[in-house]
Formats: structure tokens, C-alpha cells, sequence
């Protein structure tokens, strides 16, 4: 029989659109995205083996023909091989940059830019490109079409499955070539993804000034902070150090959101401001404009040598036009941010002179520069990891760092095995997020969350960990969870409800959406520590998420509701519901969930079983905290700087 697969519009890669008007938009889109899907396939005929790979939410599975094999994105690249997805990122993101040195514009203050903008864009193209033409790549292998057919031919997916077409020799039909909807949807994506990097250069031109952090007589260690959540290992190590007669000093990226922490890391005794503070918006514009016209010819000269074309292969295909954009992006405008985030490092490491320079993370321009900005000075830089397990994206998480610093073996021994990180520069310093949740009562903590969010003593606790919308989890999916959860506990007079929402959702949106899923009066926090509400909780429902491990590190049962024929593990995550140190309900069953959480909350014995197997199952990923961190941090960072002095001589 004639074997055709049908590729389709991916959904968008993370989040859901914001404005109401382009919500609604959308919404239509995808009902005629979903007609279009219908009206393709029933015009192939019944005398095709169809294969359709699309998102979840953009069609229609009942009004396809009754033989339709369907596979979804958010399923299938679950299933992807890890190890090659890493390496096709890696060629896409970084394998076509110039030898270094050979384009002086690409460097500044002795750094190499495209090294600061590294981590974020591999991100980018993983998500948008390196996942996708893994998912196409693998459905084309396994399907063998004779035929491969895409709608309109212009999203990111359908361009890959011409590519692919076009290097095995199968022949490709377009569709719907007058689908204006899909033309504009993918035109909308691609103005969007530039749009982000504008914001990011309006962010530090805007972002207002301070006065730049003042100098200590004694060097000190220096913290680098890019999101909220970076403070539940910034402060306490900060306080710990403070402490010990050690003198602070804190940066942040110039982020809104960065604002409260900040303040209240600086009324706790460390000085702290923003890496903007270092160079004004007038310099900045000064070097905007010198170096714009820079970036915009090393790109023109770039992107026509022919050997940017054959950098960009990959088994045979040509990525070259879907890459392009992103990678134009990542020169033209990218460069620019980093160029400014550079001269701020360097400007902040030459005042400060610190120790050691302390992250938390090195994917975020910010962090990389400040880091970048140390090892060219000789400055040791100590990475405190808040991963549990390596990314699915396999990018290294110690290419700037001069010694790594992680929560749980499980991490240490995957970097020393995998990524072949010498075993002794990496140490397992433990968990400073949680140590301050650990030392407090659950009775205090339990009165403490009463008062803060207005519940009433004595009513069993439960946190909903909620999950953004992304290639993985569609708006659907979302809306269901919450109708799910909503539907079981609405009638457990004796139960609160706590929302813990991700720090990448957005939290005015989900107040709106969520009367509209039928639960009015919802509790949110998108900033109350989690490690304290899963110490005080009696239970946690979530889908899949770090938030699990940490969860059961912090003793508390954990329920997973779940997508019934979806595995939202893979290789990735740490296989909990796999191996049932959770329990597991499908989505939609509310009544199941309901059951659930009276077994875990009413009986003693089931609790603990829970409990128990949680514990066993994240004692690996997370180690408590002891009481001589500052102490080992402080040694560390000496051995660091021994070894790199006598590296340079």
C-alpha cells in the first residue's frame, strides 16, 4: 500500500501568547488548522497508509480517516535520542562560528561574544529546530513514505521534512499552498523569536541605573543571579558566608522580575545591584552604534561562504534555511547584548576584584559574561548547580566554571561518567535551597502558609505544582489538569489547595483562565519557597517536574496526573512514576484522584509507604545540606585559584 506521511504545524515551543487578541487569534487558528489537517487527509483517499505527525491541540483525531496513524509531537520527543539531539545542537548553534580570532569584531575586552551568547541560543534552536528535525527524521525513518506531504510548507517542521524529502529522494506535496492562516501563523512565530532578542538589548539599555556596588578592603566572594529562583541558593550561601566574617557582594541580570530579590539580599547584609549599573545607557547606545554595522557585515560575509552552508549539514540534510533565521538573530542582534553585557562584567570584576565568583546557572548573558570576565582576569569562578539530573538538551553545564558545585550524587556521578568532568572538580556540596525548610517545625511552617495565604488551621494542605505550556504540554493538556484537580478536591471541605505556578508561566494570565476552568478563588504563588510548602504539605499533585525529587526529598507524597497514553519521562527525567515512588492517576478521572488523596490523607500506613518510596527514590538527587558548606566553598575557590595561577605561570 502507498505509504504517506503527513507533517504538520508544531505548537509553539514555550508558553502560551499573553495578549488577549492574539489568544483569540490563535484559538481560530488552530480550528482551521485542524479542518485543513481533516480536508488534507481525506483527500489522499483510502488507498494510502497515513501517518500524520502533528501537535496535540492543532487536529482533529476523530474526523480523520479510521486507518490514520497518529503521532504527536509532544510524545515523540520523548522518545528522541538524547546524546544525538546534543550533538545536532551543537552543530547548529555552534559549529559554524569562525575560528576564533579570525573575526576580530566577534571579540571584546579579550572574550570571545559568541562564548556569552552559547548556552541561551542552543536553547533556542533545540526547542525550535534540533527536537523537531529529531521527531521528523525519526517518523520518516520509521514510516518509509513513499510520499511525504506538508500543509503549507512554511513552518519550521515542514521545511525540515523537505530537507530530509529532498536528501532521501522522496517526493514532496504541498498541501494547502494557499493556506494564508499557516503562512501568517509561521510568519507571526518568526517576527516573535526576533522580538525576544530586541527586548533582551531594550532590557539593559532601559533597565534603571544604580550606583555601582562600592569595593571591600578584603576580596570578596562574588554571587551572580539571574531569576528569583536563584535566591534559594544565592541567600543562603550568601548568609552563611556573611556569617563566617566573609564579605558579599551580589549582581543580578537586568530583569523586572530581579528587583525584590535583589532589595532583600541587600537589607540582609550583602550589597547588591545589577550588572547595568556598570555602564550607562548613553555608553551603551555609543556602543550600539559603532557596533551594529560591525555584526550586520560579519553576518553578510558569514552566511554567503559557502562553507556556511556545509557546517550547517547534518547526515546528508540541509538546515541551513531553517537555521538561518535564528542563527542571523544570534549575530545581528544576540552579539549586540553581549557585547554590552561584556563591558559590564568587566568593568564590575576589575572594581570589585573578588575571590571567587559564585553562579548559579551559565546559561543567561549575564552570568556567562561575569564568568567569562573572571577566567580572563584569573579570577576562579564556582558553579553551584541547581540541576538534579543532566538537561535533555546535554549541554555541558561546566564550560565556564572552574570547579562545579552540585545538590546530589546522582548529577556528580552522570557528569564524571558522561560528560567526562575530572571527579575533582566536581563536589556534591548539597541542598542550601532547602536547609531552611528542613531546620523549621511543620507546625510553624503550617501556620506560617495559614497566615500568608488566609486558610484555616487544621485543614489537610495539598500543592498543585502547575506546568507551562510548551511542544510537551499543550494548553489543552493544562486546562484539563486544572479541571481535573478542580473537579477532585471541590468537594473535600477539609483540604486546601495551594497553586505553586512556574517561574515561566504567566500568573495574570492563569488568574483569568482559571474561573473559566471552574475554580474560582484559586490560591497562586508564583514566589513563596517551595521547599517550605512541600514540608508543610500533606500531599503534592503535578504531572512531572524537578518539583517531584525536591518534593520527596522535603517527605512529602507525591500524585502524578497524568496524559493516560502519554510518558512524560523518556530518558530524561527521573523515572518516578515508572518505578512507583508516586502514585499515578489519569487525567481526566477526577473521581480516581479523589480517591487518591483520601487513601494518602486519611491512612497513616499509606502515607508512609508513600513517603518511603519517595525518600529511597531522591535521596540520590539530593543530599541535605551540612553545616561546614562556607568552609568547603571557601577552599574550593582557594584550590581553584592555585590551580589556575599555576596554569598562566
Amino acid at each position: 500500500m502507498n505509504r504517506v506521511l503527513l507533517v504538520t504545524q508544531a505548537a509553539r515551543a514555550i508558553g502560551e501568547f499573553r495578549r488577549p487578541w492574539v489568544r483569540a487569534a490563535y484559538r481560530r487558528f488552530v480550528a482551521r488548522h485542524r479542518r485543513a489537517v481533516s480536508r488534507a487527509c481525506s483527500r489522499l483517499g483510502p488507498d494510502v497508509a497515513l501517518t500524520v505527525l502533528a501537535a496535540r491541540e492543532l487536529v482533529d483525531a476523530a474526523s480523520l480517516p479510521a486507518a490514520t496513524a497518529l503521532r504527536y509531537y509532544d510524545k515523540e520527543i520523548y522518545k528522541l535520542d538524547a546524546e544525538r539531539l546534543a550533538e545536532l545542537t551543537d552543530t547548529l548553534a555552534d559549529r559554524w562560528w569562525p575560528a576564533r580570532g579570525c573575526v576580530r569584531e566577534l571579540e571584546h575586552r579579550g572574550v570571545w561574544l559568541p562564548d556569552v551568547i552559547a548556552m541561551s541560543r542552543a536553547i533556542v534552536v533545540r526547542l525550535e529546530i534540533t527536537e523537531l528535525f529529531g521527531t521528523v527524521a525519526r517518523a520518516v525513518e520509521e514510516v518509509s513514505p513513499f510520499r511525504i506531504v506538508v500543509m503549507s510548507g512554511t513552518s519550521v517542521p515542514e521545511r525540515l521534512a523537505r530537507a530530509i524529502a529532498e536528501a532521501r529522494g522522496v517526493p514532496v506535496v504541498t498541501a494547502a499552498p494557499g493556506f494564508v492562516s499557516a503562512r501568517l501563523y509561521s510568519w507571526a512565530a518568526s517576527a516573535l523569536a526576533r522580538r525576544e532578542e530586541r527586548l533582551r538589548l531594550r532590557s539593559f539599555l532601559d533597565y534603571p541605573r544604580r550606583r555601582p556596588l562600592a569595593p571591600t578592603p578584603v576580596p570578596p566572594l562574588l554571587f551572580v543571579t539571574a531569576r528569583p529562583r536563584h535566591h534559594y541558593v544565592v541567600d543562603p550561601l550568601a548568609e552563611a558566608a556573611r556569617a563566617a566574617g566573609i564579605p558579599t557582594r551580589a549582581l543580578a541580570g537586568p530583569a523586572v522580575e530581579m528587583a525584590r530579590p535583589i532589595e532583600a539580599l541587600a537589607q540582609a547584609g550583602t550589597a547588591a545591584g545589577f550588572l547595568t549599573d556598570y555602564v550607562s545607557p548613553a555608553e551603551a547606545r555609543r556602543l550600539i552604534r559603532t557596533h551594529r554595522p560591525r555584526f550586520r557585515a560579519a553576518w553578510r560575509r558569514l552566511s554567503s561562504d559557502p562553507a556556511f552552508a556545509r557546517a550547517l549539514r547534518w547526515q546528508g540534510v540541509a538546515l541551513d534555511a531553517a537555521a538561518r533565521p535564528f542563527l542571523r538573530d544570534s549575530v545581528e542582534t544576540a552579539l549586540l547584548t553581549a557585547l554590552l553585557c561584556q563591558e559590564a562584567a568587566a568593568r564590575a570584576i576589575d572594581a570589585l576584584a573578588p575571590r571567587a565568583v559564585v553562579l548559579t546557572a551559565n546559561r543567561r548573558f549575564a552570568e556567562r559574561a561575569l564568568a567569562l570576565a573572571a577566567r580572563a582576569r584569573g579570577v576562579p569562578t564556582l558553579l553551584f548547580s541547581n540541576s538534579l539530573v543532566m538537561a535533555r538538551d546535554r549541554a555541558s553545564i561546566f564550560d565556564v566554571a572552574d570547579r562545579l558545585l552540585v545538590i546530589g550524587d546522582h548529577l556528580r556521578d552522570r557528569l564524571v561518567r558522561e560528560q567526562h568532568v575530572p571527579p575533582e572538580r566536581v563536589t556534591v556540596l548539597g541542598d542550601p535551597r532547602s536547609n531552611a525548610a528542613r531546620l523549621a517545625h511543620r507546625d510553624a511552617l503550617r501556620e506560617d502558609i495559614a497566615a500568608t495565604f488566609g486558610l484555616s488551621p487544621g485543614r489537610a494542605l495539598v500543592i498543585l505544582v502547575s506546568k507551562y505550556v510548551s511542544t510537551l504540554f499543550s494548553a489543552d493538556e493544562k486546562e484539563r489538569l486544572y479541571r481535573t484537580v478542580r473537579a477532585a478536591t471541590a468537594g473535600l471541605d477539609d483540604v486546601d489547595v495551594i497553586v505553586k505556578v512556574h517561574p515561566n508561566e504567566d500568573l495574570a494570565l492563569l488568574r483569568r483562565q482559571a474561573p473559566a476552568w471552574g475554580w474560582r478563588g484559586a490560591i497562586f504563588t508564583q514566589t513563596y519557597d517551595i521547599h517550605r510548602l512541600f514540608a508543610a504539605a500533606d500531599a503534592a499533585i503535578m504531572v512531572t517536574s524537578m518539583a517531584g525529587i525536591e518534593a520527596m526529598a522535603m517527605a512529602c507524597p507525591v500524585i502524578a496526573v497524568q496524559t493516560p497514553d502519554k510518558d512524560f519521562e523518556g530518558d530524561n527525567m527521573p523515572p518516578y512514576v515508572k518505578e512507583g515512588a508516586v502514585e499515578r492517576v489519569s487525567l481526566d478521572d477526577p473521581a480516581a484522584l479523589t480517591a487518591t488523596l483520601r487513601r494518602v490523607l486519611d491512612d497513616p500506613a499509606v502515607r508512609a509507604d508513600l513517603v518511603e518510596r519517595g525518600h529511597r527514590f531522591a535521596a540520590p538527587y539530593v543530599r541535605p545540606v551540612d553545616g561546614a558548606l562556607v568552609a568547603r566553598l571557601l577552599g574550593i575557590a582557594d584550590e581553584a585559584r592555585a590551580a589556575l595561577e599555576a596554569r598562566h605561570g
